[in-house]
């Protein structure tokens, strides 16, 4: 009787196991993104000009606003298509200042700041675009494409 009291126990401890995932996923080997945000000779920009994500891997973009001015990050479609944990800001000191949690469409950054978005893509997405949606930026080139896979 003991044998199989054991042995059931042991079957019922191994379909646990492979039924629940090894930890919180969205906080696993995050990948750090580096964007920055501003304006030059040639207009305004958000560098890179395009994204890869893939699904399942959490992110942390990190928005560094170059500028004497404000800038924005507005993921329009790709908003729908990932899981935000939170946005984080620091001071100077990298001592936190405020981290927002839920579901957060646009960060503005301010003159010479830099923000933190952290994300885990959830759904692909072929092609879309993240923009500056401040009146008149985007027009002058802060925009780039984001494609998640």
């Amino acid at each position: 009787m003991k044998l199989t009291t054991l042995a059931i126990a042991a079957f019922a401890a191994t379909l646990a196991t492979s039924a629940y995932g090894a930890g919180d996923l969205s906080r696993a080997n995050v990948i750090t993104v580096n964007m920055e945000m501003g304006s030059n000779d040639d207009g305004m920009y958000l560098s890179p000009k395009a994204f890869e994500f893939e699904t399942g891997q959490a992110y942390k973009l990190v928005m560094t606003n170059v500028d004497e001015i404000k800038h924005e990050l507005a993921l329009n479609e790709m908003f729908e298509k990932i899981f935000v944990r939170k946005v984080e800001a620091a001071d100077k000191d990298g001592n936190l200042v405020a981290e927002v949690k839920g579901a957060i469409h646009e960060v503005e950054v301010g003159p010479g700041q830099t923000v933190e978005w952290f994300f885990v893509p959830v759904q692909t997405l072929e092609s879309a675009e993240i923009t500056c949606e401040i009146p008149g930026h985007r027009e002058a080139g802060m925009w780039a494409t984001v494609t998640i896979k």
